[in-house]
């Protein structure tokens, strides 16, 4: 914890008020309800947003309105208990008539911050390369008929003006069709790129997240895509001042650290308006309280008192019992869905008892102290166990040691099953 108090000590940024706020980034598999519950728990001023739930999954062609209501159901909870606060919907669609659809339905249903649609996203199997995401970037005149599509499903289902969400588009700051064609970005993809903006804000949009990398639409897997093509954030940032007082740019990618965000985030030059990162919250959730502290400039006093990451994990706890509780036609989330979360945020501890400065002199000391750590094994133990017993399956016991985390991720195992466990970790391992 002495390293974000000193973060926040030399913050020279801009007042909470006008500060920049932090957005956790659409991730597939990863950013369904649980996990999300979770970064709300540590840090309720940041904005959340849900997987991209593609329209050819929720709302089929051939299927009804009601079939949508399912699913959104599914993904969101009854419409009479929705309590998500700060909540980002992600759109993946081609289709401008089935778009407004459901756009107008789920605003009846539930309440968002923002409605985004996918232009970003180049991997095959989320459909971004050969029919919406990344590929929209190509297609300005139907991105723009899209957004046109969630203004009006928006004015269709919510008749006050002041009280609909915000349209925004996730895209990033260039794209190729292959690996072959990738190159320096230019003058005339930055002319390209702001034609593209300003057809997409006259259909209706007044956010633009812009991963600061180029797509490459074949030729390379989503991982290679978030680490291969070159960050460019002055390309970002002189795109966010042509539209400053226009369209707000949150700028996106490669961002992994609470050093590199305070950084960024004090630069009062910047025409930046948000920041977003994916990976770092997923390899290190519990540094949200972090951004949570940067956000609202807390002070050192109440960061301590306060005690977020325990009562947040203990909050998360509860809620896991809750859902896996539930009678069997009301549960919507299966076990290692509950448990991925918890599993996060052990791999985190481990990692931070396990920190030596001499071995990662460029990365942020842990957040929290071997004492804090320690104090913290308790609460996570008991949460799994309570789980274990809750589903019928037992799990090795361990004592309070330093290596006792290592125990609590071979519990999680039992819960959510080997290969699913072994899975996370490999996927961890790439972030």
């Amino acid at each position: 914890m002495q390293h974000l108090l000193h973060i926040l000590a030399l913050s020279l940024g801009p007042t909470a008020k006008d500060a920049p706020t932090f957005h956790c980034a659409p991730m597939q598999c990863y950013t369904n309800q649980p996990l999300r519950k979770l970064f709300h728990l540590l840090s309720p001023s940041s904005i959340k947003w849900t997987e991209m739930e593609k329209l050819d999954d929720i709302f089929p062609k051939t299927k009804s309105v009601d079939y949508l209501q399912t699913n959104l159901e599914k993904r969101l909870g009854p419409s009479q208990s929705f309590d998500e606060t700060n909540l980002v919907l992600q759109l993946g669609s081609n289709d401008p008539d089935r778009l407004k659809v459901c756009v107008e339905h789920a605003v009846q249903s539930y309440s968002f911050h923002e409605l985004n649609l996918n232009c970003g996203c180049p991997a095959i199997e989320s459909g971004g390369a050969s029919t919406y995401g990344a590929s929209l970037m190509k297609q300005p005149d139907l991105t723009a008929s899209l957004v046109d599509s969630v203004r009006r499903g928006l004015e269709a289902g919510i008749s006050s003006e002041s009280d609909r969400p915000n349209i925004s588009v996730k895209c990033r700051i260039g794209v190729f069709d292959d690996s072959e064609q990738m190159r320096p970005l230019d003058e005339g993809d930055y002319d390209y790129l702001k034609e593209y903006i300003t057809a997409i804000h006259n259909a209706g949009a007044n956010h633009v997240v812009l991963h600061a990398r180029p797509a490459i639409l074949s030729g390379l897997s989503p991982v290679k895509n978030r680490i291969i093509p070159t960050l460019d954030y002055d390309f970002v940032r002189s795109i966010a001042a042509d539209f400053k007082g226009k369209v707000d740019i949150t700028l996106n990618g490669g961002i992994t650290s609470l050093t590199q965000l305070n950084s960024l985030r004090s630069d009062t030059s910047s025409p930046i308006s948000n920041y977003m990162a994916g990976r770092w919250s997923l390899r290190r959730p519990l540094d949200l309280v972090g951004v949570e502290g940067l956000i609202n400039d807390e002070s050192s006093a109440s960061l301590k008192e306060t005690n977020t990451i325990t009562t947040a994990l203990e909050n998360y706890i509860d809620y896991a019992l809750t859902m896996a509780t539930l009678p069997s036609h009301k549960q919507r989330f299966t076990t290692a869905d509950l448990c991925l979360p918890l599993y996060l945020a052990v791999e985190q501890l481990k990692d931070d008892w396990d920190y030596d400065e001499e071995d990662n002199p460029s990365e942020d000391p842990p957040l929290l102290s071997y004492d804090e750590i320690e104090s913290l094994y308790d609460v996570v133990r008991d949460g799994i166990t309570s789980l274990q017993e809750c589903c019928n399956k037992g799990g090795k016991k361990s004592k309070n040691s330093s290596n006792a985390y290592k125990l609590i991720s071979t519990s999680i195992k039992s819960l959510a099953g080997t290969k699913v466990v072994n899975k996370w970790k490999r996927n961890r391992a790439e972030l």
